[in-house]
């Protein structure tokens, strides 16, 4: 792989509807929002809080662009070389996100590839992970059975959306309470696509072992084994 970075939005932050594709190599900026990445890989010119999440493949930082916006960046974890390591997930999650339109699923901006520090550029959304706020008490008894209730609406509505509405369809394979992220109105928002398929067409799917275990079906949470029963699908 060359040192180049290559950064692809695929939606506009000033509310284009034209996807915009542009690359660099070597320090020179692709700049219409202020965003600069240099030879290592590293993104200048945005503002990055204190404030961060470590996930599965990677960290999550509170990010503010030049325009004000809030954003949050994904950054893959590097391995003991210093190269960006989990390449396959962070591919993966490309591939599922870019071109998904739903109001129930974070909306990936755009991404940098590089050997040495990849990242993703998501939107923001604010209240954080559902299993976060259940964590604490004082914030889970702000979820009354009405919220409760929508939560769960969000989550079924983009599960349906992946699995009917994409082409090919798309198989998230770890719905969890982490993975399920809230903004202000408690309107659920799916993400971490790390470790989902695209079920594409003439191919067994044949896949090993992914989820998180006490949310996988219970078949394949005892035995580690694929489970084709139609009550374990939506899971």
């Amino acid at each position: 792989m060359e040192a180049e970075a290559l950064l692809t939005w695929k939606a506009s932050l000033h509310n284009q509807s034209q996807a915009v594709l542009s690359s660099w190599t070597g320090g020179s900026p692709c700049d219409w929002t202020g965003i600069y990445c240099n030879e290592a890989g590293s993104v200048i010119n945005i503002s990055l809080s204190n404030s961060r999440l470590k996930g599965g493949y990677g960290i999550v930082y509170k990010a503010v662009l030049p325009t004000g916006q809030v954003i949050a960046i994904k950054k893959l974890h590097q391995s003991q070389d210093g190269m960006t390591s989990n390449l396959k997930a962070f591919r993966s999650e490309i591939r599922a996100l870019s071109d998904v339109r739903h109001r129930n699923i974070v909306k990936l901006y755009g991404f940098c590839s590089h050997p040495k520090n990849s990242f993703l550029v998501y939107e923001y959304v604010e209240r954080g992970s559902l299993k976060m706020i259940l964590s604490k008490d004082e914030k889970a008894m702000e979820l009354d059975w009405k919220k409760r209730l929508n939560i769960v609406k969000g989550i079924a509505n983009a599960l349906c959306y992946m699995h009917c509405d994409c082409s090919p369809p798309i198989v998230h394979r770890d719905i969890s309470s982490n993975n399920v992220l809230l903004d202000l109105e408690y309107e659920a928002h799916v993400s971490d696509f790390g470790t989902a398929r695209l079920l594409m067409p003439d191919s067994s799917n044949w896949t090993s072992f992914a989820g998180t275990l006490g949310y996988v079906a219970p078949v394949t949470d005892i035995t580690f084994t694929a489970s084709s029963q139609p009550s374990f699908v939506a899971s």
